[in-house]
């Protein structure tokens, strides 16, 4: 089964984590070479210089259907295979949603971590 790292409404205890509910969680993770920001109601990743805290995924493919009409596929985010490193530091790969609209600096969230945008 495919692998998707997510980083702001589909975490644990966020607004849509009942989507992954069913899926098996791999772990916490991060991703290096991306930037995340604050969109309002929601975050975006695009690629950067820091790196972004997430968790993993084990999801069926039929679910990316689904997924990928609520992220605004392929105009808001596109769905890309990226490299994503597991808090033991086993590597892995996995599908993540990358934003694919314009950011102000201002929104830069430093941490990297949705959870402690504020």
């Amino acid at each position: 089964m495919p692998k998707l790292f997510v980083y702001g409404t589909l975490r644990k205890e966020e607004r849509r984590s009942s989507l992954l509910k069913e899926c098996h969680f791999i772990g916490y993770a991060c991703v290096k070479g991306f930037n995340l920001y604050d969109l309002g109601s929601y975050p975006g990743m695009i690629s950067g210089n820091s790196e972004v805290i997430g968790e993993v995924y084990e999801i069926p493919e039929e679910l990316f259907q689904e997924l990928d009409e609520i992220e605004g596929t392929p105009y808001l985010y596109k769905r890309e295979l990226i490299n994503v490193i597991l808090e033991d530091y086993s590597p892995l790969l996995a599908y993540t949603y990358i934003y694919n609209g314009e950011v102000k600096s201002d929104t830069f969230i430093p941490s990297g971590d949705w959870k402690e945008r504020r």
